[in-house]
């Protein structure tokens, strides 16, 4: 019978004209599996995404953890670094009454010792050591009496723990000296009791940290919207960011996450997916055994789902009404089809010779246009996929420059400065003290390269310590003067964009005359109506009119060669990244007057925010 059935429709499909039978096999060869592809695609893509997203949350958390973890390496070893000063703790074991000689010896040296290990640890918000010796005297910020911590909870456990540490969330920073109330900056603390001799009970030390220095990724000011993280310690207490406006819009449920986490628990990375008020939430936890904390990350599944769902209604939707339409227009352009074909031919010919931007001038209506249509399609891929190539390439580039940044082993190379300065200190000899510590801003300067931009203000102090570390070998023939108003100092300028100048008018503009002549440079900014124009004069050898049209045009042509005025890489260098990131209207004007001076100008947007006028004016003003 099914036999039958078969023999009959193949004997009408044969008595179907041609442009009849191009409908038919269109449509039920064509439509079926592209609607049944999209629909098992579609799917496909929400599973990839899905796996994409897990892997790329997995990866954020062990990122997450390993900031973790050096933090609290950081800790521990400052801790165990004030327990192992001995003179220190001898100090605070003294049962005698101390004269004001050994006060001052303890001030200058082993007290100075332990406030240096928070100066060298920014990231350390406090170093207190409480005691219940009554014959030790109050040193702040460090030494303070057990009293003032009588009522906190994690006192009496910080003393039965019997040496070992004890991790402590604060939710609001507190002023042990009660100047001031509670403050809103969230902290978490290492606290060990300090036993000398062994088992008698000498005080308990507290190494603390702002959370968000503590949990970097979990604070961060870059804030998706559909993600969040937060951290569950070990009474299952949910420390979050406040500010976080996926939890804030989203009224994320934390009994109902909370179920879902203790179901899935266990001591290692593990995700899960559940739902909170229909929003579907992919959540992915890593265990952190130092604190005994889980750090979770939350990331909302609905733009995924919803994205999916809209491009298979909108890929099924065109397919039904291209397919109709096609249907139609096939029965009636059929006779136009060998034609058509050997256009796509010709097209494809040039093709094959190299020529990916041809344009494929074939109606899409009809079958030959379904062919010149992928067609098409197949040449944008390639484009794209040369595009990619390209792209890939140039970010290849970019991660080699950045890994070349970080071989520089910066902690060594600063806690090594530190040392020089502090040896030139005993010695007296504060001028070469004073270069160490102008050296090692400078290295800091470079070497934090976070952003490309930072504030006027701290280029031009990146400016003076150069010049100071200059006038250590040019005994102090050189002479900075600074012309910009207050209200200027947080403008944003590029990083690097004024030191590369200075250093060529030393160089190259200065030097020759500071023999007979002492070397000003002069950097001054005003406010005009297209942005901040900054200028940097000095009063060296000066160009005349050939050389500096020479030099302007090998800047503006970005030739890296030798100039007239010296070496022109660093001012190529910032004429390219001032019209990189600025426009063609910001780039580098040079004047100068041979043996009188040499000014070089450029315009800024003038961009800065009320956070940063008020960060320089404390600053200018402490």
């Amino acid at each position: 019978m099914a036999g039958k059935i078969k023999t009959k429709i193949f004997e009408m499909f044969l008595k179907l004209s041609l442009q009849q039978k191009f409908i038919a096999l269109y449509i039920f060869i064509i439509m079926i599996p592209v609607v049944a592809f999209t629909l098992i695609y579609t799917r496909q893509v929400d599973e990839s995404a899905i796996k994409d997203i897990t892997t790329k949350n997995e990866y954020l958390l062990e990122v997450e953890k390993v900031h973790i973890e050096n933090n609290i390496e950081s800790m521990r070893r400052t801790a165990q670094m004030v327990v192992s000063d001995n003179e220190f703790i001898d100090f605070v074991k003294s049962r005698d009454e101390t004269n004001v000689d050994e006060l001052l010896n303890f001030k200058m040296n082993a007290f100075s010792n332990v406030s240096r290990l928070q100066v060298n640890n920014p990231t350390i918000e406090n170093i207190h050591l409480y005691t219940n010796n009554p014959f030790v005297n109050e040193m702040w910020p460090i030494l303070f009496s057990e009293e003032r911590i009588a009522d906190k909870p994690w006192k009496q456990e910080a003393i039965d723990r019997n040496g070992m540490e004890m991790w402590w969330y604060e939710q609001q920073d507190y002023d042990i000296l009660g100047r001031y109330p509670y403050r809103a900056n969230a902290k978490i603390s290492v606290l060990r009791e300090l036993d000398y001799p062994k088992d008698e009970h000498l005080g308990i030390i507290e190494i603390s940290m702002l959370q968000k220095n503590f949990f970097p990724k979990m604070f961060s000011t870059v804030d998706a919207g559909d993600s969040a993280m937060m951290v569950i310690d070990q009474n299952s207490n949910y420390i979050v960011n406040p500010e976080n406006r996926f939890l804030k819009e989203n009224e994320i449920r934390i009994d109902t996450l909370t179920s879902h986490f203790e179901k899935e628990k266990k001591k290692e990375s593990f995700s899960f997916y559940y739902e909170d008020h229909g929003l579907p939430i992919l959540a992915g936890a890593v265990y952190i055994e130092a604190i005994d904390s889980y750090m979770l990350s939350l990331v909302s599944l609905e733009t995924i789902f919803a994205d999916t769902e809209n491009t298979r209604n909108l890929v099924l939707g065109g397919i039904v009404f291209l397919v109709l339409i096609l249907s139609f227009l096939t029965y009636k352009m059929i006779s136009y089809l060998l034609k058509e074909m050997y256009r796509l031919m010709s097209t494809m010919k040039k093709a094959e010779a190299g020529d990916f931007g041809v344009k494929v001038e074939v109606d899409e209506y009809s079958e030959i246009g379904q062919l010149a249509y992928h067609f098409r399609s197949m040449l944008a891929k390639i484009n794209r996929l040369i595009a990619e190539a390209i792209h890939k390439n140039a970010v290849t580039k970019e991660a080699e420059l950045k890994a070349l940044k970080t071989q520089i082993d910066s902690h060594f190379l600063f806690n090594t400065l530190e040392n020089i300065k502090m040896m030139a200190e005993i010695k007296g000899d504060y001028e070469t003290s004073d270069a160490v510590t102008s050296l090692g801003s400078m290295m800091r300067y470079n070497l934090k390269w976070k952003n490309d931009f930072v504030l006027l203000q701290e280029e031009l102090t990146h400016i003076k310590h150069y010049i100071d570390i200059m006038n250590l070998r040019l005994e102090n023939r050189l002479t900075l003067k600074v012309d910009v108003p207050d209200q200027l100092l947080a403008s944003e300028v590029l990083k690097m964009s004024l030191q590369p100048i200075v250093e060529n008018s030393v160089k190259h503009g200065l030097i020759p005359l500071l023999a007979e002549n002492q070397g000003v440079i002069k950097i001054s900014a005003e406010r005009m109506d297209s942005g901040i124009l900054i200028e940097i004069e000095d009063n060296g050898t000066g160009m005349n009119e050939r050389e500096k049209e020479r030099l302007s045009e090998k800047i503006t042509a970005g030739q890296h060669t030798e100039t007239l005025h010296g070496s022109g890489i660093g001012l190529v260098n910032v004429n390219e990244r001032l019209l990189l990131h600025y426009g063609t209207d910001h780039g580098l004007q040079i004047e100068s007057e041979e043996g009188a001076f040499t000014k070089v100008s450029f315009l800024v947007p003038d961009l800065q925010t009320k956070g940063d006028l008020q960060h320089v004016q404390s600053v200018n003003s402490g």
